[in-house]
């Protein structure tokens, strides 16, 4: 039953809106009565204040007061403003380019916004996008696309890219800017292996200043996001390993566990069964490896009844692949085949970086060589135990296996060590090649209530671009993400 005061208000807001909408004493064909009708209702509900849980009409309430700034878009360049809004939802490193500016006063003694304009606009930007306000405002990626363009001349910022690429050319392009602060006080071999992606034994100089140079070293070069992933290959055939390779690691790609055959990502994938399948053994084929090869060897002089001396030649050999062994003692007919050595290939992330980016590829190829997108959602945590992905060895020998499993046992036992928090998650809409990128972020806000001291409050934001809203975090774990940035507790 409708009361009199609200058909009283109904027919009033109907009469208004017939007279606005009269044009030469004739009805405007396309508005009907029924429309006019569903106007005057959607007034008195905002009358009635009926949507007050619409976020449209929310933006005056005190809990959606705080918001953090957007960025302008100079033209498709919303690959790198997500990137942007990420970097600066990571404290350790809004740290790091501080404490580069810090210490570049003490050996540079120009304008130092000269020798590192990249570091310099991003620093400021970055604290800019960290200032929360009661005020919408929008700030400009123009200064760092500028310094950026200086080092990577073939990526263009205005066109569509990679959000993972861009953040991997802005990384680079940092270490090629700080490196100018490293200067070695005396003659050292770390200056040889600044740039080199694969890291090798490294013995610093006997004495303090080998240490303090070393130590200075890794403060410059190495950043919040640089880890370490270790390669190793082993034989269980013969318990060797036949290799140990290190390199440096800013992003970790991961591939989603998809559908056979098609484009949708498999229901109930999770982001930790797709860091189990990229750190999990796999079997090489056809992989020749020489110490089985040796063992063979001297089974079969043996049968044979070769000569002494040369069994005594072959059991010398250490049984690398530099040697002469099967042209010089005539063991080409040797029956032997690669099938018969059992090599597994492991990786294994040898030092965790502070801030970690974990990267989903979600391009794909079909069998005509067609790229395509997969879809769907992967479940990712709030909070990443990665102590559950500590490496652990294959094909060793018990004595080397205890040896090598209780240093990294140990090494990842260290309390906090290895738990990491959701600070960002990007998101693309598209296909393959083209799209937008939006970010969720968190923010810490400062935050009183009555009677209560003053303290910090995480907050959830959306942005596309130079548009900003608050949301929960249910909204951001039902996020497709595309990359995930996970800070060390």
């Amino acid at each position: 039953m409708v009361s009199r005061k609200g058909s009283s208000d109904t027919r009033a807001i109907v009469c208004i809106l017939t007279d606005r909408f009269k044009v030469s004493n004739n009805w405007v064909s396309h508005l009907s009565f029924v429309t006019i009708l569903g106007v005057a209702g959607f007034v008195l509900a905002l009358k009635d204040s009926r949507f007050r849980n619409l976020r449209l009409f929310s933006a005056t309430e005190k809990d959606d007061a705080f918001l953090v700034p957007g960025l302008q878009n100079l033209g498709n360049n919303c690959f790198l403003n997500v990137i942007l809004q990420a970097l600066a939802s990571c404290k350790d490193f809004r740290s790091f380019l501080e404490w580069v500016i810090e210490d570049a006063r003490d050996t540079v003694t120009s304008e130092l916004d000269q020798h590192f304009p990249l570091t310099f606009a991003l620093s400021a930007l970055l604290q800019e996008l960290c200032a929360v306000g009661r005020r919408r405002s929008v700030s400009n990626p123009r200064e760092v696309m500028l310094a950026l363009t200086d080092y990577a001349r073939n990526f263009n910022l205005t066109s569509q890219q990679d959000a993972a690429e861009a953040l991997l050319h802005l990384i680079s392009s940092l270490q090629q800017e700080i490196v100018f602060c490293y200067r070695p006080l005396q003659s050292s071999n770390l200056s040889d292996i600044l740039f080199s992606r694969n890291l090798r034994m490294l013995a610093p100089s006997e004495g303090l200043h080998g240490l303090m140079e070393l130590k200075r070293w890794h403060q410059h070069l190495r950043g919040p996001f640089d880890g370490i992933l270790g390669s190793t290959l082993m034989c269980r055939t013969c318990s060797s390993q036949i290799s140990l390779e290190f390199q440096f690691f800013h992003t970790l790609p991961l591939s989603p566990l998809p559908h056979s055959g098609g484009s949708n990502i498999m229901f109930g994938c999770t982001l930790e069964s797709c860091l189990k399948k990229f750190l999990d053994t796999e079997k090489v084929e056809n992989f020749f490896c020489h110490r089985c090869w040796h063992g063979a060897a001297l089974k079969y002089l043996s049968v044979i009844g070769a000569a002494e001396t040369d069994i005594e030649k072959l059991r010398s050999c250490g049984g690398d692949d530099q040697c002469d062994c099967k042209t010089s003692l005539v063991l080409e007919r040797m029956p032997w085949s690669n099938s018969y050595s059992h090599i597994l290939k492991q990786l294994i992330i040898s030092r965790f970086p502070k801030l970690l980016c974990i990267q989903v590829q979600r391009a794909s190829f079909n069998m005509y060589g067609e790229s395509f997108k997969l879809t769907g959602h992967i479940a990712f945590p709030l909070v990443l135990d990665l102590s559950l992905f500590a490496p652990s060895p294959i094909g060793l020998n018990e004595e080397e296996g205890i040896q090598m499993s209780s240093k990294y046992q140990k090494a990842s036992r260290n309390s906090g060590d290895n738990l990491y928090r959701l600070v960002t998650v990007v998101e693309h809409f598209g296909i393959t090649g083209s799209g937008h990128y939006t970010v969720y972020r968190s923010v810490r806000v400062a935050s009183q209530e009555e009677g209560e001291e003053e303290c910090e409050e995480l907050r959830w934001f959306s942005i596309s671009d130079s548009e900003v809203s608050r949301v929960s975090e249910s909204d951001v774990l039902g996020a497709e993400a595309s990359l995930l940035f996970y800070e060390r507790v």
